[in-house]
């Protein structure tokens, strides 16, 4: 017999797996009590047992992936920025840990990345992996600097970008890359330039 514990989580799961349902359909902001009671076959009462209001269950679901992005962004950013990693083949510890958040939570944060979820909460994460890879070039440099001739602004976003839109791709698409390969199309992306991913050399010629 399931215990309480079990029983809530069993419960939460089953909201989420309506949430990301009925959101194919509708945006967050239109979703309604009822289409998350509706679609998981819990009741309004039980759903009141678990949270406020719709507003509460978002909260509480995006407060709990920002923190663990969070979290994996503090264990494994220290000695990223080290291009011996990429010509070894190994992504970044702190990839691995990104792309392992997403794949377990695929289907809720393709929901939340997507036209009906919140831009609001991609904006979030967005804002602390730069704060994350400022962090660390300060470690690295002792000033969060790029080069001199691109503007920081511009930097930053392409730094910042590389990742999140594999990610977006990722979880907008229908493919099973698998995690592994996943990490090291990010790898692909922050290190070689545009030339090298269309394939063409410098006299011209494709690869």
């Amino acid at each position: 017999m399931p215990t309480h514990q079990e029983r809530v989580a069993q419960t939460e799961k089953a909201i989420m797996s309506a949430l990301v349902a009925v959101g194919k359909a509708k945006p967050l902001n239109q979703i309604t009590i009822s289409d998350l009671t509706r679609t998981s076959g819990i009741s309004r009462g039980t759903f009141y047992l678990h949270y406020l209001d719709k507003d509460d269950l978002v909260t509480k679901m995006e407060a709990a992936l920002t923190t663990e992005f969070q979290h994996r962004l503090d264990g494994g950013i220290e000695g990223t920025m080290n291009p011996q990693d990429f010509t070894a083949g190994r992504p970044y510890p702190v990839i691995d840990q990104i792309v392992a958040l997403v794949a377990a939570n695929r289907a809720l944060l393709a929901f939340l990345f997507g036209p009906n979820g919140d831009p609001g909460f991609v904006a979030l994460l967005t804002d602390k992996l730069q704060t994350a890879i400022l962090g660390e070039l300060y470690r690295v440099k002792g000033t969060p600097t790029f080069r001199r001739d691109l503007p920081q602004p511009y930097a930053l976003s392409l730094v910042t970008n590389a990742i999140m839109a594999v990610v977006r791709t990722w979880l907008a698409g229908e493919d099973r890359l698998p995690p592994a390969e996943l990490a090291q199309v990010i790898m692909r992306a922050l290190y070689l330039s545009p030339y090298d991913m269309l394939g063409i050399t410098q006299r011209g010629t494709s690869n």
